[in-house]
């Protein structure tokens, strides 16, 4: 914890235990899932090229390859084979957007979405409705929107689902407890299974928000940063830690910490300057425990206004110790959920692809 300032040890040690017990099951990806992961990122490529940009040999992309190609999920681009050359491995592959299609659906405390897309999560249809306040009705009304998108994408196949969700999932028994929605062990497996008529991947809020805002940082500047603090500010604040482009921990809803370090004074709670000043010291004080190269804070309720942004931002220089990392800040949230919906469905296809087709 080298830098951090005298006075804040207490609230960083109740931090680090706090993202600990949060630790993401995301597993490092096979080399089938960095191929795919390098082919989303930098578009077709030759064995030879993806051998040297990914790390792996020759005869281990060519094995990755060929089972993608079999699988459907990359396809040969022979129109932009360099002319002269002969040989498979002069082709260059390319995810193959065509044939399928995912489904994500993103739950939230007012509305809930329904969207298809590619596999390079490119969106095809869309359905938003008002959140029932029963699971049961919320889970009959995304079976509902879902054979639409099948009607209107029939011409491709369902390959695979995702679901996003807020509150405390419990991956292990299938089951949601989400206090804003008054939901207590609510079955969302059980529920998602029988309206889903393929596998299912279920991911956090805060985790699937913030892998969206990595690829689009990622895109923007060719390499996203090895180690990444983003923090989700809505009605509640959340956030995930990101290395490598993967998720090593996250927590939904942190408001406690920020309440902690700066205690209300004279009824001055839900105060917005207040609010975001407190949410700036926590946030440098989590980054500051885990060092991170780069911070974004997104989400509707600081970010909508550049006079919340101020004082996030002043927060935020009080109490970091590092200067050089500097304080980023996202917008169009709204589309970001959306993405982050198709971003759950299509998360196994970048980590373990054959892995889960063969699961089919």
């Amino acid at each position: 914890m080298v830098g951090v300032q005298t006075g804040s040890v207490r609230p960083v040690l109740d931090i680090a235990r706090f993202m600990g017990s949060y630790v993401s099951a995301a597993d490092k990806a096979t080399p089938a899932g960095r191929i795919m992961q390098q082919l989303r990122r930098s578009g077709p490529a030759t064995r030879a090229v993806l051998a040297e940009s990914v790390g792996l040999s020759a005869s281990s992309v060519n094995r990755a390859v060929t089972a993608l190609l079999d699988l459907g999920l990359v396809r040969e681009r022979l129109d932009l084979a360099p002319r002269g050359r002969v040989g498979r491995p002069r082709v260059p592959v390319a995810v193959n957007t065509g044939r399928r299609f995912l489904a994500g659906v993103h739950l939230g405390e007012r509305e809930t979405s329904v969207v298809s897309g590619d596999l390079l999560g490119r969106e095809l249809h869309r359905t938003t409705f008002t959140t029932p306040a029963s699971a049961f009705e919320v889970f009959a009304a995304v079976g509902a929107a879902l054979r639409v998108h099948e009607a209107a994408l029939r011409d491709r196949e369902l390959l695979w689902a995702g679901l996003v969700v807020g509150g405390r999932y419990d991956g292990q028994r299938g089951v949601l407890d989400h206090p804003r929605l008054d939901w207590c062990e609510a079955p969302v497996d059980a529920l998602f299974r029988a309206v889903v008529p393929t596998p299912y991947t279920v991911v956090p809020h805060v985790e699937a928000v913030a892998e969206v805002e990595y690829r689009r940082f990622e895109s923007a500047f060719r390499r996203g940063p090895e180690n990444w603090l983003y923090f989700c500010a809505d009605d509640t604040v959340s956030m995930a830690w990101l290395v490598d482009g993967l998720v090593r921990s996250s927590a939904d809803d942190i408001e406690s910490f920020c309440a902690a370090l700066v205690p209300d004074e004279g009824g001055a709670a839900g105060a917005f300057p207040d609010r975001s000043v407190r949410l700036g010291r926590a946030v440098a004080l989590v980054r500051d425990v885990v060092n991170a190269d780069a911070v974004t804070v997104g989400g509707g309720v600081f970010t909508r206004a550049g006079q919340e942004r101020g004082y996030l931002s002043e927060g935020y220089r009080q109490m970091s110790s590092y200067a050089d990392v500097p304080l980023r800040f996202s917008d169009r949230y709204d589309e970001i959920r959306s993405a982050a919906a198709l971003g759950a469905a299509t998360r196994v296809m970048y980590l373990d692809p054959i892995g889960a087709m063969q699961s089919r």
